[in-house]
C-alpha cells in the first residue's frame, strides 16, 4: 500500500477527519504558493522552484481526491476554506521574512517638524524637501527602511498629523545611505 491509498483509506473512514486533511493540505499547498510568488519576485530561483515542487505534488494529490466525490460538500468547502486560509498564511510569512528595502514618503503641511524629530530620534534616517501641493507649500520627508518598520513610521507620522499622506514603494536597487536597522551603511 503507497502513501496515497493510506490516506484514501484513512479518508474515507471519517467524513470530518477526511474534509480536515484536504483543509490543511490546501492550507498548505496555498501557503507555500504565496510564498514561492514573493521568491520568485525576489529573484530566488532554487527556493521558488523547491516551493514549487511541494505546492504541485499537494496540488495534484488533494484537489484529485475532491474531484473523485465532488458530490462530498464537506471536502468541496474544506478545499474552498483552506485556499482562503492558506493566502493569509502565505502573505503572514511572506512579511515575517522578507527584508525588502521601501521608501516611505510622508506629506505634511504643519507637523512635520515634530514628525521629523521624532523619526531621527527613534533612529530613522530623514530626508526632507520643500513641495508645493495645491494648497500651497508642504514639506516632503523621506525614510528608507526595511518594510516591516512601516508600520512604526506611519504610526509616528499620524501621531502628530493625522491629515498627512503616507505611501511607501519597494526599492529594488539601492547603493550607500543610511538605513534603520540596518547596522552598517549599505
Amino acid at each position: 500500500m503507497d502513501i496515497t491509498e493510506l490516506i484514501a483509506r484513512v479518508m474515507d473512514s471519517n467524513v470530518y477527519l477526511g474534509a480536515g486533511i484536504i483543509f490543511l493540505s490546501r492550507v498548505i499547498d496555498v501557503t507555500l504558493g504565496t510564498f514561492r510568488v514573493q521568491m520568485i519576485v525576489r529573484r530566488k530561483k532554487l527556493i521558488a522552484g523547491i516551493l514549487g515542487f511541494f505546492e504541485v505534488l499537494i496540488f495534484i494529490l488533494i484537489v484529485s481526491k475532491v474531484l473523485q466525490d465532488i458530490g462530498n460538500w464537506f471536502n468541496v468547502l474544506a478545499y474552498c476554506g483552506g485556499f482562503a486560509v492558506g493566502n493569509i498564511g502565505g502573505i503572514y510569512i511572506a512579511d515575517k521574512v522578507s527584508k525588502e528595502i521601501i521608501s516611505v514618503g510622508i506629506i505634511s503641511r504643519t507637523k512635520w517638524q515634530e514628525i521629523e524629530q521624532r523619526l531621527r530620534d527613534e533612529g530613522f534616517g530623514v530626508t526632507r524637501t520643500m513641495g508645493y501641493g495645491k494648497d500651497g507649500e508642504v514639506q516632503v520627508l523621506q525614510v528608507i527602511c526595511e518594510r516591516s518598520h512601516f508600520p512604526k513610521v506611519r504610526d509616528i507620522s499620524m501621531e502628530y498629523d493625522r491629515k498627512a499622506f503616507i505611501a511607501s514603494y519597494l526599492i529594488t536597487g539601492k547603493y550607500g545611505g543610511r538605513f534603520y536597522g540596518i547596522k552598517s551603511k549599505i
